[in-house]
């Protein structure tokens, strides 16, 4: 039986453009993290919740949207370990264990309400080195569809409709 998404138009390249973005997103975040896909996946919810707030609000947004601008640390919203576990999908327990090494890392800290990516870690190397790929990934992606939309009208209204329903 087919699936209705399998028959939508241009089904096939939008799942490229996504499998192709993941995976070169995956990589240097992963071995940023010695290859503990785990890890750098709860560091990744860490970090996102943390700022969630702040991005979606279209004024915070604009005043925090670069690393060049510190967020000061009462802005972060800290988050618990159930609330990983349940946003990652992954046992509690290993939850528990990854923040540990993520801790000892020195790139999560405990504070009383729940756990925070500093902003000192924007400082660490590896991590500016991380931030850039990935600004470069999501670039070439955009060049990607980009290049499918200016070479085919109707590739271009299938991404166009489907990339302004997310505006």
């Amino acid at each position: 039986m087919s699936h209705p998404a399998m028959d939508a138009p241009y089904s096939r390249l939008f799942a490229y453009f996504v499998a192709e973005f993941v995976q070169r997103t995956a990589l240097p975040v992963v071995a940023a993290f010695d290859n503990d896909y785990e890890q750098a996946m709860i560091f990744l919810a860490i970090a996102t919740q943390n700022t969630q707030n702040l991005m979606l609000n279209k004024v915070t947004r604009r005043q925090y949207a670069s690393f060049s601008t510190r967020v000061p640390e009462d802005l972060l919203r800290p988050v618990s370990r159930m609330a990983l576990a349940r946003s990652t999908n992954l046992p509690r327990e290993t939850v528990r264990r990854k923040v540990l090494k993520l801790m000892e890392r020195g790139v999560v800290e405990e504070t009383p309400k729940g756990l925070i990516v500093p902003p000192r870690v924007r400082e660490i190397p590896v991590y500016a080195d991380t931030v850039a790929a990935q600004e470069a990934n999501l670039r070439r992606l955009f060049s990607m569809v980009g290049a499918a939309m200016s070479a085919d009208p109707a590739t271009a209204a299938a991404l166009g409709g489907s990339m302004t329903s997310l505006a």
